[in-house]
This record gives C-alpha cells, structure tokens and sequence, in this order.
C-alpha cells in the first residue's frame, strides 16, 4: 500500500539524516537542488504557473510548492507531462518519486526554501579545482566584465562608467551596487545592433545571458538599465515588471539614464569620463566641465543631462 512505502520513505530519510548529523540542520537555509530529476520539477513548476523567464538557475521553489507539485503529479496523466515544454520523456516518468523525496527531505531538513542549480557535480569538482583567489571572485561581475571587453569599445569602459555615475547612488545597497555594475559592464552590448534594436537587445542580454550568481530580480534589475541606456525609455518592458519590484526597476532607470549621459559625454573613450565628474547637492545636477572638454557638451548630452537631472527631480548645470 502506498502508505506503507510513504512511511518506508519518511524512515529511511529522517535515519540518512540523523546519521549524517544534518535531522534539523536546514531551518532558515535554503536547499540548493542539483540534477535532472529536480531540475525537471522546477521546469514543472514553470509551466504550471505561466512563469515569464524560462533560465533554470536560481529559479527558487518554497517547500509549499514542492508540495502542491506533488499532487499535480498524482492527478495527472504522463502524455499531459510529456508535453510539457523542456521535459523529457524519461524525466516525466520519475517526476512523482522525485517530488515525494524533496517533500521528505525538506521536511526533515526544516528547510523551507529550495534553489534550483544549472550545474553539477562535474561543476563542483572544477570549482573545488581552482585557485582560492580565483574561487573568491564574484561570478557575476567577471562573466559580464568579459562579455563587455568582448563587445566593448575599450576594455575597462564599464568599471570606468560604473565610477562616474557611483557618486549619485551612495544609498545603493550592496547587492544593487552590485547589479548597477554588472550593468555598467554590459554597457556597450548593444552598441552594434541596428539602433531601432539596441534596447532590446540589451534586455536579451540580461534576461537570458548564461550568468550565475544572479537571480531573477537581479537579471531584470540589469535588463531595466540596459533597456534605459540603451534609448528604451523609462518604461518597463514585459516581462521585468513580474521579475522585480517596481521600487527597484524605478533605481534602474536612474541607473540607466545615468549610463546614457555617461556613454553620450564619453563616445566610447576613457579620457573625458576621466576628467568630467557629476555632482549632485540634493537641488541642482552639475555636469563638471573642463573649459578644454566644452565642446563635449553637445546638444544630446544637454538634453540626457536634462533629462537625468528631471529624473532626479534636480535642475541641470555645468
């Protein structure tokens, strides 16, 4: 009987457990869920509920949901589960004891939370491989400095940007100085696509590029300040608005606007993002100026500027 085998199972994982020294150990961490088996529940997930950003990593399933999975699954047929996109057949067949472990073993875990990992055990065993300094490097801000220097116009053109428009956003929070960064690294992504396309491209960059380290909140957050600097508008493109909160995409249109007047004022060149600087007294945005440098305040840097500044809700100078 069925009861039989849940309470066979609920044995041999609390002993495996307690064994190991880990009964308990999980209250208030997160599960981090590795292989395809579990990979395939999330894919699950996804689909039943319409989710608008279709990356396997880091998607996140609370203990609640592994439990309403495990219904689904006993409800409905396997050509049902077959048609779901990105799961294979063989996958289908295992989604019920799948599901039935991770239910267990969070359960007996405490833990309350699981995160889904792309990778695997061949993954680990090459990051146990390297260096400590390289393993404590942030993932993120190297794969996106590498993608910029690729496709960049100079290679340090986004730590350099990321520099200028730091001194506006001195209450930016850790992991959003962070993301704002990324961003400013990714800058240039776009600079080669046809103009009509350059925002959107910048969305596909930070909605679907293979970073790690980066949720979804954080890609939109990105995709928000390419989107912006890249001529989109202040908008918010679908789907970003069901991936982060509306105060943080707000934060990355600041961002993105900054990086607009920053990319305008330099035209792709170190030099006068290194001899201008922006200052902001809480009333009026000045744009500081060399008398040399003059010439580059065009008539589209003044109008960004403007525009920064009315965003700011700040008046323009220089």
């Amino acid at each position: 009987p069925q009861s039989l085998l849940d309470h066979a199972l609920q044995r041999v994982v609390e002993q495996a457990l307690r064994t190991s020294g880990w009964l308990g150990k999980g209250k208030g961490l997160p599960l981090y869920l590795v292989g395809g088996s579990w990979r395939a529940l999330a894919r699950l997930d996804m689909h039943i509920n319409s989710y608008p950003l279709p990356v396997i990593h880091q998607y996140t399933m609370p203990r609640a949901a592994i439990d309403r999975l495990g219904r689904t699954i006993s409800h409905v047929n396997k050509a049902w589960l077959r048609a779901v996109p990105g799961l294979s057949a063989g996958r289908a067949s295992t989604l019920g004891d799948a599901g039935a472990l991770l239910a267990v073993l969070l359960k007996h875990l405490g833990t309350e939370t699981t995160i889904v990992s792309a990778f695997g055990l061949r993954e680990g065993l090459l990051y146990g491989a390297l260096d400590p300094a390289v393993r404590a490097q942030d993932p993120l801000i190297v794969a996106t400095r590498d993608e910029g220097q690729r496709h960049g116009r100079f290679a340090e053109h986004g730590d350099l940007l990321d520099r200028w428009i730091a001194p506006l956003f001195p209450r930016d929070a850790p992991d959003m100085a962070r993301l704002r960064l990324a961003a400013c690294l990714l800058a240039d992504v776009g600079w080669r696509a046809n103009p009509e396309f350059r925002a959107e491209r910048g969305v596909e960059v930070a909605l679907h590029g293979n970073w790690i380290a980066v949720d979804a909140r954080g890609r939109a957050v990105m995709a928000q300040a390419l989107f912006t600097s890249l001529g989109g508008g202040t908008d918010t493109p679908a789907p970003l608005a069901m991936l982060a909160p509306a105060i943080d995409l707000k934060r990355a249109v600041l961002w993105g606007l900054a990086m607009r007047l920053g990319q305008r004022m330099s035209g792709g060149l170190a030099g006068p993002l290194q001899r201008t600087r922006l200052i902001d007294d809480g009333t009026v945005l000045t744009l500081k100026v060399a008398p040399e440098d003059r010439a580059l305040y065009s008539e589209t840097v003044e109008r960004r500027h403007g525009a920064l500044a009315t965003a700011l809700g700040r008046k323009a100078a220089i």
